[in-house]
C-alpha cells in the first residue's frame, strides 16, 4: 500500500464492533408487520443468525421477485425460492441475463447485518418507507445516553496517527446527525478531513469516490477503501482502482477483488499500524 494519500472510512461495521442496535432495529421492524406475521419474522430471523436459513451474508433479495439470489461479483449463479427451493438455471438465466444492479429497495445485497431483518421484513410485507422509519428510529436511539460505544483503544490509537498522515475520509449511508453523534461517542470527531452522508451506496459509490478524487486532488490508485460491506464500499472502489480492505467477519471474501480482508477491527488495527505507520 506504498503511495497512499487518502483512506475512505465506512462508519458502521468499520469503525465501531457493537451490533446489540441490529436486535432493536429488527424489533422494530418486527413490530411494523401485522400480529400474524410477527413470529413468522422471528423465526426467520433466528434461522438466518443460526446459519439455516437460504437468506445469509453475501447473497442478496430480490423483493420484487421474493428470491434469494447467490453472485459472483454481480452475475447470479444460484437462487432460491424463500422456503429454500432451489430455482432452476433456466429461470435465472431468464429473470437475471445481466448483471445485479443493487439499490435500497428492492435488489438488496446482504453485506452487513443491517439488511437481514429488512429482507425478512419487506418478504412479509413491509413497505420500503416503513423499513427506512424504522431505520431512522434506530439512529435516533443510538444517539441517546442509553446506547453505549466503545472505541477498540488500538484502532482509536491508529486511527489518530493515520490522521497525520493521510487524508481522511467518513462516507456513510447514515444521515449527518446521528452520525456525528457516533462519532463523538467514539472520540472520532476530528480524526476525519472530510465527512460524506446520506452516501447512497453501493449506487453512488463510484460518484462519491469520483468526488473524492478531485475534491482531494489524488488519483484513484493512491486511495483506500476501508469498509464491511463488499458489494457497497469494496468492489465499486476496485474497479476504479483503489486499493481496498474487506472486514470480513463470515469470511466470504478470502477470494475476491479486494486487496486484503481481515476478520475484524483488530486485525484492520494490526494491518493499518504495518502497513502504514511503520
Amino acid at each position: 500500500m506504498e503511495h497512499l494519500k487518502t483512506i475512505v472510512f465506512d462508519l458502521d461495521g468499520t469503525l465501531y464492533e457493537d451490533t446489540h442496535h441490529f436486535q432493536y432495529y429488527a424489533n422494530l421492524l418486527k413490530g411494523k408487520l401485522p400480529f400474524e406475521k410477527q413470529t413468522l419474522f422471528e423465526e426467520d430471523y433466528i434461522a438466518v443468525g443460526e446459519g439455516t436459513h437460504t437468506l445469509k451474508i453475501g447473497r442478496v433479495y430480490d423483493a420484487k421477485k421474493d428470491l434469494i439470489l447467490a453472485h459472483l461479483n454481480g452475475k447470479v449463479t444460484n437462487g432460491w425460492t424463500w422456503e429454500g427451493v432451489e430455482v432452476t438455471k433456466e429461470e435465472l438465466t431468464s429473470h437475471y441475463p445481466d448483471s445485479l444492479s443493487f439499490d435500497l429497495f428492492d435488489m438488496l445485497s446482504i453485506g452487513d447485518l443491517w439488511w437481514v431483518p429488512v429482507s425478512i421484513a419487506k418478504h412479509y410485507g413491509l413497505t420500503s418507507e416503513q423499513a427506512y422509519a424504522a431505520f431512522l428510529q434506530t439512529r435516533e436511539h443510538m444517539m441517546t445516553d442509553d446506547f453505549i460505544l466503545e472505541p477498540l483503544k488500538e484502532f482509536a490509537q491508529v486511527l489518530e496517527k493515520l490522521h497525520t498522515k493521510y487524508t481522511l475520509v467518513l462516507m456513510t449511508n447514515s444521515p449527518q446527525t446521528d452520525s456525528d453523534v457516533i462519532l463523538k461517542k467514539l472520540g472520532f470527531t476530528s480524526f476525519f478531513h472530510d465527512k460524506i452522508y446520506e452516501a447512497n451506496k453501493p449506487i453512488n459509490t463510484t460518484d462519491r469516490l469520483t468526488y473524492i478524487s478531485k475534491q482531494h486532488h489524488v488519483p484513484y490508485n493512491q486511495m483506500l477503501s476501508v469498509g464491511d460491506n463488499y458489494i457497497n464500499e469494496i468492489l465499486p472502489a476496485a474497479i476504479m482502482g483503489c486499493k481496498t480492505i474487506c472486514i470480513d467477519p463470515f469470511e466470504l471474501f478470502k477470494d475476491s477483488e479486494a486487496n486484503y480482508t481481515v476478520k475484524d477491527l483488530s486485525e484492520l488495527s494490526a494491518l493499518l499500524d504495518k502497513s502504514l505507520l511503520k
